[in-house]
């Protein structure tokens, strides 16, 4: 693959995600956007800070594992 064609299928992909939309790839899998409500994070030293709202790109393979035949 050269460099253009790795470039604008980034930013096809992106584009695709920045609109919430999925992208699936055939026989490798999928990208979506989550979205992620706020919640409060306690750490160890007992301090809690509040984490805000966010969206994340998840991916979920649709490969099977090496002992799947």
């Amino acid at each position: 693959m050269n460099k253009e064609f790795v470039h604008a299928f980034k930013e096809v992909i992106r584009d695709q995600l920045v609109g919430k939309n999925k992208v699936e790839l055939e026989g490798f899998g999928i990208f979506a956007v989550e979205h992620r409500e706020q919640h409060q994070k306690k750490y160890d030293n007992g301090r809690v800070v509040v984490m805000p709202p966010t969206d994340v790109v998840v991916f979920k393979s649709n490969t099977g594992t090496p002992d799947e035949n």
